[in-house]
């Protein structure tokens, strides 16, 4: 689609804004300096589904969309067997803000397979693409479909690590000075929330991380990163996990680790599909 609409949280109501240049479906999107970026995507053509390198940023001072270079996807073009060269098309599989640029990680893929290629950053200054630094771009953890999730918190960029299963993961976070990810949280308890076939999203909310997935009940749930030290926890033995605290004012938490994981909200949207979620300000 290229159809775009943009939600007004005080009137509580949609607005239909400027179409983008051209239809895309599974692209990413990101707010940077006020400005709604679009990369990647796919669009429908003869031939079925093609891979989009282009972008484009929405400013919606002047209800205008613009043209952003295209990502090179350098390290796709190096890939050492002609066959899968040929074979497995680039496609952005994440996009976040971080440090004032865009941070796309990227793979090649033929469904339902995807090859981590690494991934570029877009900087607005000089309107260009660079190579992610190598950390980066061989520890950002992948999730199903080839989806790449992460967020920043205060300033830090954090990532979940399915750690090969859609039943529980990892919480890592970017050491820039030393280019390499590090578990911070070293469970995150999906499988009591989620079966295999429901996806997460990742959120920064008043400083804390949440993971927004599906409860037992296929209710919409989101889940609040609390250290274990700050809520007055007592050991308990009904725990859902091993070496773990629950607070005794609330019985809808999950623990693991040093955090405890408590259900914060819960609502049914019926069969609706999690996709990405935006944190307002208003």
């Amino acid at each position: 689609m290229r159809s775009v609409w943009r939600f007004d949280p005080i009137l509580n109501s949609w607005s239909e804004v400027t179409s983008m240049s051209i239809g895309r479906a599974y692209s990413k999107t990101g707010i940077l300096n006020d400005k709604l970026y679009v990369v990647g995507g796919v669009s429908r053509g003869p031939a079925g589904l093609t891979p989009l390198q282009s972008a484009e940023v929405f400013d919606p001072c002047t209800d205008t969309w613009s043209q952003v270079p295209s990502m090179p996807f350098s390290r796709a073009q190096v890939l050492p067997n002609a066959f899968f060269a040929d074979m497995l098309k680039p496609i952005a599989t994440g996009m976040t803000s971080y440090m004032g640029r865009l941070c796309v990680p990227q793979s090649l893929y033929s469904w339902p397979f995807f090859v981590d290629v690494g991934g570029e950053i877009y900087d607005p200054d000089t309107n260009s693409w660079v190579e992610m630094p190598i950390g980066m771009a061989e520890g950002w953890p992948a999730r199903q479909a080839g989806t790449k999730l992460s967020v920043v918190v205060d300033g830090e960029l954090y990532a979940f690590d399915p750690s090969s299963s859609l039943e529980s993961g990892k919480i890592k976070v970017y050491d820039q000075k030393e280019d390499a990810w590090k578990v911070v949280i070293g469970e995150v308890p999906i499988s009591n929330f989620t079966d295999s076939e429901s996806p997460y999203l990742l959120a920064g909310f008043h400083g804390k991380l949440h993971v927004i997935t599906k409860d037992a009940n296929h209710k919409i749930a989101v889940l609040r990163a609390d250290l274990r030290d700050n809520l007055g926890c007592l050991p308990s033995s009904s725990a859902s996990l091993s070496d773990g605290l629950l607070c005794e004012h609330s019985d809808s938490l999950v623990v693991s680790d040093t955090i405890v994981w408590k259900v914060i909200s819960s609502r049914d949207f019926g069969s609706a599909e999690l996709v990405s979620c935006q944190v307002l300000d208003v």
